[in-house]
């Protein structure tokens, strides 16, 4: 019998509910599928029995590298595919996946896209190495935060990227992401004490300790990190995510003048990294600097904007970036520069309006209620606004003692 050219693999616990939704999509360009089950107690090993035979058993170990590792093992195609169950891969994925067969040479490893999905918040997308040749030097590494690249670059494979989109929904609440985090803090913890300091794992906890509240941990954690990354051979591409994650940890703990070196810090490596030097930028807006907002935007007009290795949030157009622009230049009194900004956004007058209407919507996100008030009005001398813009200017109405006015914006929003 002929060798696979691709196995997929994957490792599950408890995923009655997502897995059929994952095989399914599989058919059309697995030619051999391995799941390994970590001790579930619903219909997961049933489910999975329907669409393979290649079912196995793997006792926990609060290690996901080894998991993966014992799922490739079982493997027998030329190429390996990591999935999870929560992983979804549309029809046209599947058929770029089936013409990526072609290059299996067993001297690349490709990236594909993947896009994290959450109800709750924004999507982001990053790089990840998802398909690698199935060869015993290329396995995962770390127990958590498992990493399959490292091994690639010491096989000295090409690492290809690829536009093939991988769409994670895990995680899709707030509460299920503090689960998760908890769990992660203490198999964190286990490494640390088993392996000692790596700026991998303490990268790790920085980013767990945040969205559980401990800020000041999560600022010592990175610190601790970045300074493990320089004398590191590996997560080198960390180092700007490292000052980043710093200067918005510092920001919501109220230490602007921290924060701001660490931006300082960033904008000198970023090497016009426009997913950096925009999210500096807002920083800078809310600090209340804004001609360094301005340029750091400046930074990002008209420059493509691809994921990297780090997940992050879809860049805004080079339209809104103007607007962007536009608020601090108006916050530092230029308004002839912020009407030419404002201008330059929109193509026609409706256009205009909406980018009023945008505008004001940021300076009431940020509480700056008459730069706000302005816009609103403004956008409403271009057309109609949207329902939440009324309500909007009817709570700023309110706030200056236009009590009229207020109930006027309230029955247009809907009120």
């Amino acid at each position: 019998m002929a060798r696979p050219e691709l196995s997929v693999c994957m490792i599950v616990k408890n995923e009655a509910e997502n897995l059929p939704g994952a095989l399914d999509g599989m058919k059309a360009f697995a030619d051999e599928i391995i799941i390994v089950d970590t001790g579930s107690t619903d219909a997961t090993k049933e489910i999975a029995e329907k669409y393979t035979s290649n079912v196995h058993y793997f006792e926990w170990i609060d290690d996901f590298a080894a998991a993966r590792n014992y799922a490739m093992s079982k493997a027998t195609g030329r190429y390996h595919l990591w999935l999870d169950a929560d992983d979804r891969i549309t029809a046209e994925n599947g058929r770029h996946i089936n013409a990526l067969k072609s290059h299996f040479d067993g001297r690349k490893a490709f990236y594909f896209v993947l896009e994290n999905r959450q109800n709750d918040a924004p999507p982001s997308s990053c790089l990840q190495l998802r398909c690698t040749p199935l060869i015993p030097e290329v396995r995962f590494e770390s127990p958590i935060h498992e990493q399959i690249f490292p091994s690639a670059i010491n096989a000295g494979l090409q690492l290809v990227k690829t536009d093939i989109v991988v769409c994670h929904h895990g995680y899709m609440t707030q509460e299920a992401r503090i689960a998760k985090a908890k769990r992660n803090l203490a198999m964190l913890e286990r490494e640390l004490q088993r392996n000692g300091a790596r700026g991998g794992i303490y990268f790790f906890l920085a980013l767990t300790h945040a969205p559980m509240g401990d800020r000041e941990k999560a600022v010592q954690c990175m610190e601790a990190a970045l300074e493990l990354f320089e004398n590191e051979n590996i997560n080198h591409h960390l180092i700007p995510e490292g000052y980043s994650f710093i200067a918005k940890v510092l920001f919501e703990l109220g230490d602007y003048e921290k924060s701001i070196r660490n931006l300082e810090k960033l904008r000198s490596m970023a090497c016009g990294s426009p997913i950096h030097n925009f999210n500096g930028a807002i920083l800078y807006q809310r600090m209340g600097k804004h001609q360094e907002a301005i340029e750091a935007f400046r930074e990002v007009y008209g420059k493509e904007f691809s994921p990297g290795l780090f997940p992050t949030q879809p860049m805004p157009n080079d339209s809104e970036i103007l607007l962007h622009m536009a608020y601090s230049t108006y916050c530092i009194n230029d308004r002839p520069g912020a009407l030419k900004l404002i201008s330059a956004s929109a193509s026609d007058k409706p256009h205009t309006g909406r980018s009023w209407e945008w505008l004001g919507t940021k300076a009431f996100a940020f509480e700056n209620m008459a730069l706000a008030q302005l816009a609103f009005e403004t956008a409403i001398r271009f057309g109609e606004i949207e329902p939440e813009t009324w309500d909007r200017l009817s709570k700023i109405y309110k706030l200056r003692g236009f009590l009229e006015k207020s109930e006027e914006c309230r029955k247009k929003a809907g009120l």
